[in-house]
C-alpha cells in the first residue's frame, strides 16, 4: 500500500510542479511582479508556513537547538536560491511554458546532482557514478541546444527582420539558464540541514515530515529576496495601486492557486519518497522531474505558444523534451550506482 501511495504522491507531484505557473498566464491588468509576489507570499511564506507548523509541531524550538552556523548557512542558499527563483519567473515569463520549463527543470536536475558531487565527493567525480552523471548533464546541455535552436527558428519566423528579437531571445536563454543553476541551490544547502532534520527527529517528529524544518526555513528565506525584488520593481513603476484595481480579487487567487499548487508538489513528493522507500532515488526523482517537464510543456503547447510555428521548430522542440527526459533518467540511475 506504501508503494501505491508513493507512486500516486510522485505523480501528484509532478502534475502539480508542472502546472503551477500555468495561472500566471491567466492574470489580467497585472505586471509579472504583481503575479509573482502573491505567488511568493502564498506560497513560500504562508502556505509553507502553515504546512511546516502543522507537520512539526514546535518548530521555534527545533531552529533554537540547531547551531547558528547552520541556520547562516542555509540562509545563504536560500537567498541565492530566492534569487533563481525571481530568474525562474522571468524566464518563464519571456521564454513560456513550452520552452522556458524544458531548460530550467534540466539544469536543476542536473546540478542538484552534479554541483554536491563536485563539492563534497570530488573523488567520485570519475568513477562509475560521476561519468554517468557527467553523460546525464551532457545530454541536459544537449536538450538547451536543441530548445534554444527551436526557439530561435520560431523567433526568426515570426520577425526574420527582428535582429531585437533575436538578442531579446538569447537573453530569455540566459536568464533560464541562470535561474536552472541557483534554483538547484536547495541540493547543496539541504546537506547542511541534516542537523536540523535530526533534531526535528529528536523531538519526535516523524522521519517523514522531518525534512519539512529545512524547507520551512529555506523557502521562507527565499521568499524575503523574491517579495523584494517585486516590491522594488512596482514601486519603480509606480504600479502598486494594481492590486486594488480591476480585476485584483481574480487575480490574487490565481496568485494563490499558483502557491498552492508549487509548494504542495514538494510536500507530496517528499512524502513520496518516504513511502517509495530505497524506490525514492531510483524512481520517484526522475518521475517527479520528467512528469512536471513533459506537463509544462504540454501546457505550453495548450496554449498555443507554438501554433504560428512552422514543423522544424516543433520537431526540435519535441527532440529536446525527449533529449531532456532521458538525461533526467540517467542523472537519477547515477544516484544509485
Amino acid at each position: 500500500m506504501d508503494l501505491v501511495s508513493g507512486f500516486l504522491l510522485v505523480l501528484a507531484a509532478g502534475v502539480l510542479q508542472g502546472t503551477f505557473v500555468l495561472p500566471m498566464t491567466l492574470t489580467r491588468h497585472w505586471e509579472w511582479e504583481h503575479t509573482w509576489a502573491t505567488f511568493s507570499f502564498f506560497g513560500m511564506l504562508l502556505f509553507n508556513g502553515v504546512l511546516a507548523l502543522v507537520s512539526l509541531g514546535d518548530l521555534p524550538a527545533i531552529y533554537s537547538a540547531v547551531p547558528v552556523r547552520d541556520l547562516m548557512v542555509l540562509g545563504i542558499f536560500g537567498a541565492g536560491w530566492g534569487i533563481g527563483a525571481v530568474l525562474f519567473g522571468v524566464g518563464m515569463d519571456r521564454l513560456g511554458m513550452a520552452l522556458g520549463y524544458p531548460i530550467i527543470m534540466g539544469l536543476i536536475a542536473s546540478m542538484g546532482a552534479l554541483i554536491p558531487l563536485l563539492v563534497f565527493y570530488p573523488g567520485q567525480v570519475w568513477a562509475l557514478q560521476g561519468l554517468v552523471l557527467l553523460s546525464g548533464t551532457a545530454l541536459v546541455m544537449v536538450g538547451i541546444v536543441l530548445s534554444a535552436r527551436a526557439g530561435a527558428k520560431k523567433t526568426t519566423e515570426n520577425a526574420p527582420e527582428a535582429s531585437s528579437g533575436r538578442r531579446a531571445f538569447r537573453g530569455a536563454v540566459m536568464i533560464a539558464i541562470a535561474a536552472g543553476l541557483l534554483s538547484s541551490l536547495p541540493n547543496v544547502g539541504i546537506t547542511f540541514g541534516t542537523r536540523m532534520v535530526d533534531e526535528a527527529i529528536a523531538a519526535g517528529v516523524s522521519s517523514v515530515f522531518a525534512g519539512n524544518a529545512v524547507w520551512g526555513l529555506f523557502f521562507a528565506l527565499g521568499f524575503l529576496v523574491n517579495f523584494a525584488w517585486c516590491l522594488f520593481l512596482m514601486i519603480r513603476k509606480g504600479s502598486i495601486g494594481a492590486f486594488a484595481g480591476p480585476g485584483a480579487g481574480r487575480n490574487v487567487l490565481l496568485g494563490a492557486a499558483m502557491g498552492a499548487m508549487w509548494i504542495g508538489s514538494f510536500y507530496a513528493y517528499g512524502m513520496s519518497a518516504a513511502n517509495l522507500g530505497t524506490w525514492g532515488p531510483i524512481l520517484g526523482w526522475p518521475i517527479f522531474i520528467a512528469l512536471s517537464i513533459i506537463v509544462g510543456n504540454l501546457w505550453g503547447l495548450w496554449r498555443g505558444e507554438w501554433k504560428e510555428a512552422s514543423a522544424r521548430p516543433r520537431v526540435l522542440l519535441n527532440r529536446s523534451l525527449i533529449v531532456m527526459t532521458i538525461a533526467v533518467v540517467v542523472i537519477a540511475i547515477s544516484q544509485v550506482l
